[in-house]
């Protein structure tokens, strides 16, 4: 026996199945694996990532799921990029610095040498073409970049030795990054870059001499300052720097607008998280550094002229070299000049 409904609830039943059946379906949604390359702990960049994963399950209303690793957990924090890129990691939290061997341009998106300051920095991979520029080198490796926590000025290294001049840095052996590594190795210091937490243990045991690595707060959490007497404020190789979350191209292309949207939206937030989660701790810590007995010092004026000229010769020889390299430079320096009316008058 058939249940026969009257003409006009047959006419409504239809129309409802049509409009269902017009209707987009329901995004999958995005679950997705992500490994910071500093312990979750760290003030700013490690928390950054734990900052991140927590707003953005919080409030994507399950379309984005993500699943946080601590440093090391799945891959070394120096094999990130690979991992993304190969596709057996869907996404990192990590510093393009420390790719730099194989992207020389990308750099400059992690930290330049007497560069902006954070304003600036942001201001120029947002609305300045930066971002545009990062974007299309890492298309071609098949990752996704997504600025994901700036932070405000790094100090200007721990050592073992004081600078009193160039020729102190001649024949040390240092640990940095990225282009201030460069002009490093112009003061003829012997230059090693060491995963977060591999410093400490080489400061310890006298393999290295002293280390750049960030900000009075995340300084303190490391504890350099049992390894290591003098301690340079402010730093000249990064007034700021950008720490990136990274993802593999063809997951990021397999989730839908709203998706990324909601990743892009979130670092946005991280990014202002970042920012202003550190002031009273970078405070605190230099503080506590001066009650333990590190010498605060100072870079003199010799050192730090040195220091630009040598910042000068890396950038000519880098863009020279590169030719992303040339161009990115050359949008950051093309930014800074059209903002410069103001910026000098802000100080």
């Amino acid at each position: 026996m058939f249940l026969r409904f009257p003409p006009f609830v047959t006419a409504a039943l239809g129309a409802l199945i049509l409009t269902a059946s017009l209707q987009p379906a329901a995004a999958k949604e995005a679950k997705l694996d992500l490994q910071s390359a500093w312990t979750l702990t760290l003030p700013a960049s490690g928390q950054n990532a734990q900052h991140f994963t927590d707003e953005i399950n919080a409030i994507s209303g399950g379309q984005v799921s993500v699943k946080l690793y601590d440093a090391g957990k799945l891959v070394p924090p120096l094999q990130i990029f690979d991992a993304v890129q190969q596709g057996t990691l869907d996404m990192g939290y990590t510093s393009p610095l420390y790719v730099a061997g194989r992207f020389p341009a990308v750099q400059l998106f992690g930290g330049v040498p007497f560069g902006p300051d954070a304003q600036d920095y942001i201001g120029w991979i947002y609305n300045g073409g930066g971002l545009d520029i990062w974007r299309e080198i890492y298309a071609k490796q098949g990752v996704v970049t997504v600025p994901c926590g700036v932070m405000d000025a790094e100090a200007g290294g721990w050592y073992t030795f004081p600078i009193d001049s160039v020729e102190n840095l001649k024949g040390k052996k240092i640990r940095f990054a990225g282009l201030a590594g460069e002009v490093m190795k112009k003061m003829g210091a012997s230059v090693v870059l060491l995963a977060g937490g591999d410093i400490y243990p080489n400061l310890e045991r006298h393999v290295i001499d002293g280390t750049e690595f960030s900000m009075p707060a995340i300084d303190e959490a490391m504890g350099f300052e049992k390894v290591a007497k003098y301690y340079y404020l402010p730093g000249w190789h990064q007034p700021a720097a950008i720490n990136e979350l990274i993802i593999n191209k063809a997951k990021w292309d397999s989730m839908d607008d709203a998706q990324r949207g909601l990743i892009e939206t979130t670092c946005r937030e991280t990014n202002i998280w970042s920012l202003t989660s550190t002031a009273q701790a970078n405070a605190a810590a230099v503080k506590k550094f001066e009650a333990a007995g590190t010498e605060i010092r100072t870079f003199p004026p010799e050192v730090l002229a040195a220091f630009r000229q040598a910042t000068d010769e890396v950038m000519a020889a880098q863009s020279e070299q590169d030719p992303d390299f040339k161009r990115t430079w050359e949008s950051l320096q093309a930014y800074r000049a059209s903002v410069q009316d103001w910026t000098e008058h802000k100080e």
